[in-house]
């Protein structure tokens, strides 16, 4: 049964990562560049550090996992989106 809650855990984790995704991606190419890849950038960051660092909060709710969530996908989305700031304004 504790394989069962594993596996579940991980799937619920990899969801709030595409959830995160799919509300920070852009919609469409518009706008200015170096925009457009910010948040691009920072939508992958999201999902893949929310589909790691969430599974404490997935496998029990508590304000320790959100806690450690943020600690973790923060600095990790800053960096994404300096570097696809920094990606678009220096591509042609």
């Amino acid at each position: 049964m504790e394989d069962y809650s594993l596996i579940l855990v991980q799937i619920i984790s990899v969801g709030f990562g595409y959830l995160f995704f799919r509300i920070v991606k852009p919609k469409v190419k518009s706008g200015k560049k170096e925009v457009y890849y910010l948040r691009l950038f920072l939508a992958w960051s999201l999902f893949v550090s929310t589909s790691f660092y969430i599974q404490r909060f997935a496998s029990g709710p508590s304000i320790e996992g959100i806690i450690f969530w943020a600690e973790k996908s923060i600095p990790f989305g800053i960096f994404a989106a300096i570097a696809g700031y920094l990606y678009g304004k220096f591509s042609k």
